[in-house]
């Protein structure tokens, strides 16, 4: 039986959506099986060596304000991924903006995977972050705070008790789902499950993964609901205490199915893979602004969710309102983010 669940993971014809089948009953992929299929299957990675041999020079010019791992403290493999880290920072300088997002912590959690392939390292971040995060860097130097808010309509949605309960002591997806989603989900699952998470993230679409945080607030849903502070509930879920990566998935599947097509996150671009002999950059081009927060989008996507506290209204005619909103905030978003 043993060997017949491994041949699924070395048949040569092996796609991402048999994969996502696969993973979808909740088999695992062997730890010696991993790199190859992320490599090939899964990102469909282009081996662009020249180009990366181009950044790579480029990197080694960058100045000393770009923020990097302490590679003395930590020997090789942190001169590995500051080697990527500087390979990102030069392909793409509006990473070099984002003052709410340490590129370091989210690109060293991979290198226990990477860490021997540089090429490998570099094309696999690049690839998720043009795709997995690919609206992070629509309001630089700012997190992308109107896709962080559409995951409060989610949650109103799937939630509503809890969502509220949150949100009338103040808290929204901003508050936890960026920390968790900017440190690549590190402090939510036992580092030994960690791989398992990003396994399920890479072969779904992009949306997929900002279930993930949902999951992690919903799991913990008993014990927040018993909490009555703001602080409270921060500490808790910042916490170190990690998840299940079985419960954590289940629950985000759950969370997806049972999400209105409607509501999904569906700005966002189905996966493309890099393609030979190019590199896309992350380029935020007519960025939506914040200067007037009466009637920006994040003013009036604000004042619409604090009616759910502020008067009670009934969540299905909140979450209307929301669509009517999202519907005009992804026409200002069509020209955010260029692909070839």
């Amino acid at each position: 039986m043993l060997s017949g669940r491994m041949a699924y993971f070395t048949n040569p014809a092996i796609s991402r959506e048999s994969l996502k089948i696969i993973l979808g009953n909740f088999e695992v992929i062997p730890e010696d099986h991993r790199l190859k299929l992320w490599m090939t299957a899964i990102l469909q990675l282009p081996n662009n060596k020249t180009q990366y041999l181009k950044l790579r020079k480029a990197g080694q010019k960058l100045d000393s304000s770009v923020k990097l791992l302490e590679d003395d403290k930590i020997g090789n493999e942190a001169k590995v991924c500051n080697q990527v880290l500087k390979s990102l920072f030069a392909h793409c300088s509006s990473l070099r903006q984002f003052n709410h997002f340490n590129l370091a912590d989210f690109v060293e959690p991979f290198s226990g995977l990477l860490v021997s392939h540089e090429l490998i390292y570099f094309e696999v971040m690049l690839t998720i972050l043009v795709n997995w995060c690919q609206h992070w860097f629509d309001h630089i130097p700012l997190p992308p705070y109107t896709l962080l808010s559409m995951l409060d309509i989610i949650f109103l949605k799937n939630h509503p008790e809890l969502y509220k309960h949150l949100s009338n002591l103040g808290i929204r997806a901003i508050d936890y789902a960026w920390r968790w989603l900017s440190t690549s989900f590190k402090t939510i699952v036992d580092p030994q499950e960690w791989l398992i998470v990003w396994d399920h993230i890479l072969v779904n679409e992009p949306n997929f993964m900002y279930f993930i945080p949902l999951a992690a607030c919903k799991l913990q849903s008993r014990d927040l609901m018993e909490l009555s502070t703001h602080s409270e509930i921060m500490e808790m879920l910042h916490s170190t205490i990690p998840l299940d990566a079985n419960s954590l998935l289940k629950e985000a599947y759950k969370m997806c199915d049972a999400t209105p097509v409607e509501l999904q996150l569906s700005q966002m671009h189905h996966f493309h893979p890099l393609i030979p002999g190019y590199y896309p950059t992350l380029n935020p081009t007519d960025l939506i602004t914040f200067h007037s927060t009466e009637n920006s989008d994040l003013g009036n996507l604000n004042q619409l969710l604090e009616k759910v506290q502020e008067t009670a209204a009934e969540v299905e005619n909140v979450i209307k309102d929301g669509m009517t909103l999202r519907r005009w905030i992804m026409n200002q978003q069509d020209k955010l983010f260029i692909l070839p």
